[in-house]
C-alpha cells in the first residue's frame, strides 16, 4: 500500500488517532498492515500531540473545511500579519475533528507550515515572519495608539474589538498591558473604554493641590503612597476624587499624580516609566512620526505593493498628500489595500526601506 492509502486506511480504522509505540503497532498491523520502513513515511504525513498520538489531514477534517480553515488563516495573515490562534480555533472548532484546544490547533496550524507562537497568559498567535512576534504585536499597539489620538484618547473596546476581528479580547489585554502602558481599561455610562492617561481631565487646581499633599508628607517625613494621597485629595475635593473621575486603575492614577506634580522631591521614580518588558527589549513610544525618522516634509514615500504608487509628506507627523488630498499615512494604507485597518508605516517605503524599518533599525542604533 502507498502512504497516501495507508492513511485512508488508518483514518478509517483509527480515527482518533494513532501511537507508533511497539506494541501498539504490532496491534495496528491487524488492521492495517504496514512495514517498519513505512512508518517514517506516515509520521512525515502526519503530526504528533503531547499525549504522543499522531493524526493525520483525513482524522482532523475533510478537504474542503481544512482548505477553509487554512485559506482564513492565509487571509488573515495577508491583511493583518497577525492573529489569534484561539479567535481562528473559535470559528471552525465545530467542523474539525480532534482539534479541541487553541493548543491543539496551534500544533495543526505549524505542521501545515504556519508560524506559530505563544505570547503572554495561554495567548498563541499565529504571525508572518520576518518580523518576529514582538514586532506584529508592537505594529498592532500602533495602531491602536493611533485610533485613540485621532477619538481624543477615548474609544470603546467594542469599537476596538469590531475593527481587529482577528484578535481575541484576551489578546488584546496583553497588548495593552505590555505595548501601550499609558492606556487603561475605564467605564463610560456603563461601557467598557479604552483611554490614554492623556485625555483624562482633572479639576484646574488639581496640580496644585497634589503637590501641596505630596510636599506635605514629604516634609513630615511620611512615605507617599497610593492610599495617603487619594485619602488627602478626598478630603480637598470633599468627594471620592477617583470614583468622580473615574481613575480606577491604581496605575494609572499615579502616572496621572506623577504627571501633574510640580514638586522637587522625587516621589515617583518608578510611576512615569513603562512597566512593560519583553525579552529584554524596550518598549516603543506609542506613536511614530516622520520628523523622529528622519523624513523631511517633501519626502516621496513609495507605496510597497505597487511601485508605480507615491505620496508626499505634508508634515513633520504623519500627513501625506495622494492624488490631491491629504491623508495620515495609515488611513491613505487602509484606502489603497481596502482593508479595515492598516499601520501605514508599514507600507510606504523611504530611501529603500519601509518606514516602520527605518524605526526599528534606528531604535536599535539608538537614535
Amino acid at each position: 500500500m502507498t502512504t497516501a492509502e495507508l492513511l485512508a486506511a488508518l483514518a478509517l480504522e483509527c480515527p482518533n488517532g494513532v501511537s507508533f509505540d511497539p506494541m501498539a503497532v504490532r496491534l495496528l498491523r491487524q488492521k492495517v498492515p504496514f512495514e517498519d520502513w513505512q512508518i517514517e513515511d506516515l509520521k512525515a504525513a502526519m503530526f504528533q500531540l503531547g499525549n504522543g498520538l499522531w493524526l493525520s489531514h483525513e482524522m482532523i477534517s475533510d478537504d474542503e473545511c481544512r482548505l477553509a480553515f487554512e485559506r482564513q488563516a492565509e487571509e488573515w495573515l495577508s491583511e493583518y500579519g497577525c492573529f489569534s490562534v484561539e479567535r481562528l480555533f473559535e470559528g471552525f472548532y465545530s467542523v474539525l475533528r480532534n482539534i479541541t484546544t487553541p493548543e491543539v490547533c496551534a500544533v495543526f496550524l505549524r505542521h501545515l507550515g504556519f508560524t506559530v507562537a505563544a505570547w503572554g497568559k495561554k495567548g498563541h498567535f499565529c504571525f508572518l515572519s520576518p518580523p518576529n512576534l514582538y514586532d506584529n504585536l508592537a505594529a498592532i499597539s500602533e495602531t491602536i495608539a493611533r485610533w485613540l489620538e485621532e477619538a481624543d484618547g477615548t474609544l470603546t473596546f467594542n469599537e476596538i474589538e469590531q475593527e481587529m476581528p482577528y484578535l481575541t479580547a484576551e489578546a488584546l489585554g496583553n497588548i495593552r498591558m505590555h505595548f501601550l502602558p499609558e492606556v487603561h481599561e475605564v467605564e463610560v455610562g456603563e461601557v467598557p473604554c479604552w483611554r490614554s492617561t492623556e485625555s483624562i481631565t482633572l479639576p484646574e487646581d488639581f496640580s496644585e493641590k497634589l503637590t501641596t499633599v505630596v510636599d506635605t508628607l514629604v516634609a513630615l517625613d511620611e512615605k507617599v503612597t497610593l492610599a495617603k494621597l487619594e485619602f488627602a485629595l478626598n478630603l480637598f475635593y470633599r468627594t471620592r476624587l477617583r470614583e468622580e473621575y473615574a481613575i480606577l486603575d491604581n496605575d494609572t492614577f499615579m502616572r496621572a499624580c506623577a504627571k501633574y506634580y510640580q514638586g522637587g522631591s522625587d516621589v515617583f521614580p518608578n510611576k512615569t516609566k513603562s512597566r512593560a518588558r519583553t525579552g529584554g527589549k524596550r518598549v516603543r513610544s506609542p506613536n511614530t512620526r516622520f520628523h523622529n525618522l528622519g523624513v523631511p516634509v517633501g519626502a516621496e514615500l513609495l507605496f510597497t505593493k505597487n511601485s508605480h504608487i507615491f505620496c508626499v509628506v505634508l508634515d513633520a507627523s504623519n500627513k501625506v498628500e495622494y492624488a490631491g488630498k491629504a491623508w495620515s499615512i495609515s488611513k491613505l494604507a487602509i484606502h489603497l489595500l481596502g482593508v479595515s485597518s492598516a499601520n501605514g508605516f508599514c507600507y510606504f517605503s523611504y530611501e529603500g526601506e519601509t518606514l516602520w524599518e527605518r524605526r526599528l533599525r534606528l531604535e536599535r542604533a539608538g537614535k
